[in-house]
């Protein structure tokens, strides 16, 4: 059986600006309103994925390093110099 075939994000936010910069007249104003409406939240969800990336990004990584910023530095004793 052949899965239906989505839209990538991408996809989607070129379809809606094409609908917002129509200038043939094919799109009312509410249409292109929507259309901008629509492309906001698709941004937004970008946004989202991006920052939950990063952030897990950086629980992989960085999670000792924040652990060893709150460790005082290490003392000097008369065997380290």
């Amino acid at each position: 059986m052949k899965q239906p075939r989505h839209l990538s994000i991408d996809e989607k936010r070129d379809w809606l600006a094409e609908i917002f910069r129509d200038t043939g007249g094919e799109y009312s104003q509410s249409d292109k309103f929507k259309a901008m409406i629509e492309d906001t939240k698709l941004a937004m969800m970008l946004a989202e994925e991006e920052k939950k990336k990063a952030e897990s990004a950086e629980e992989e990584t960085g999670f000792n390093h924040r652990l060893l910023a709150h460790l005082p530095p290490p003392r000097q004793t008369d065997s380290m110099q």
